[in-house]
């Protein structure tokens, strides 16, 4: 882990026993800029980035020396954390040394301890693919990945946060978002017009659903309105029995013998 980051503008090393007596008051100034109530207490680990950047602004902004913040930095942890550290560094009157004699020392102590190689890997895959979920609004999904971003560690800029969220958002908006975009534009201000667009969209799809249910059901309708069709009822046909033949009658010439004979058999007046 790279502690050089972590490095105070004013980098003098000195600390005698005259200095212990400004300690408090410069506790209570640094507090204001760190937070009140904002003591780190180990979890979670990697916790120990947004702890470190929080005391670099604040010691920045009150001009704390390197050799102060030995001492100093140790009072915005709390609980264990802060009783282990009591144990390897120092005493403030010099009578007894310590594991970590110097500020550098003690924040690469931290990062050692807490900045696990493989699970800030794991957070900055998980920041790296976030991506806006099936009803996730676009403010959401920001608060989301401004989540990772700080169990990453913050080692992702501003500008990477916006890329990021850029590139998360839905295909619905994502063209309008990147072009109403500009190098300048805070971030805030984008996730509001993301947000507005993903309103109209969102309306817009909620409207053609409606109208395609309005369709089915007016196609449902149409068919039960139907007549039902007569239904014919097949009947079956049985073929006739077959008669005898009837035989064929005489021909003319058989008609003129037969007329002939009876003539003969008619008796003579």
């Amino acid at each position: 882990m790279d502690c050089v980051s972590y490095t105070l503008a004013n980098t003098d090393v000195r600390y005698d026993r005259t200095m212990a007596h400004g300690l408090g008051r410069l506790r209570k100034d640094v507090s204001t800029t760190f937070g009140r109530d904002a003591e780190w207490d180990g979890t979670p680990a990697l916790g120990v980035f947004e702890s470190l950047n929080r005391f670099l602004k604040a010691g920045n902004d009150n001009d704390v020396s390197e050799g102060r913040a030995l001492y100093l930095l140790p009072e915005f942890t709390k609980g264990d954390l802060k009783r282990e550290l009591y144990t390897i560094m120092p005493s403030l009157q010099g009578g007894r040394s310590g594991e970590v004699c110097s500020y550098m020392e003690l924040v690469n102590w931290l990062l050692r301890k807490y900045a696990y190689e493989q699970s800030l890997s794991d957070q900055d895959a998980l920041f790296l693919g976030a991506s806006q979920e099936d009803g996730e609004t676009e403010n959401d999904f920001y608060v989301r990945l401004r989540g990772l971003r700080r169990l990453c560690g913050y080692i992702h800029t501003e500008g990477q946060m916006k890329s990021r969220y850029m590139q998360g958002l839905g295909w619905e908006i994502r063209a309008d978002v990147r072009e109403h975009n500009t190098g300048n534009m805070p971030i805030d201000l984008l996730v509001q017009y993301a947000q507005r667009k993903g309103d109209v969209s969102r309306r817009r799809h909620e409207e053609q659903q409606a109208e395609e249910a309005r369709r089915a059901e007016a196609r449902r309708e149409r068919r039960a309105a139907r007549p039902t069709p007569r239904k014919y009822v097949t009947a079956a046909v049985t073929a006739p029995t077959r008669v005898a033949e009837v035989p064929a009658g005489p021909s003319p010439r058989g008609k003129r013998a037969l007329l002939a004979a009876k003539e003969l058999q008619l008796p003579r007046m």
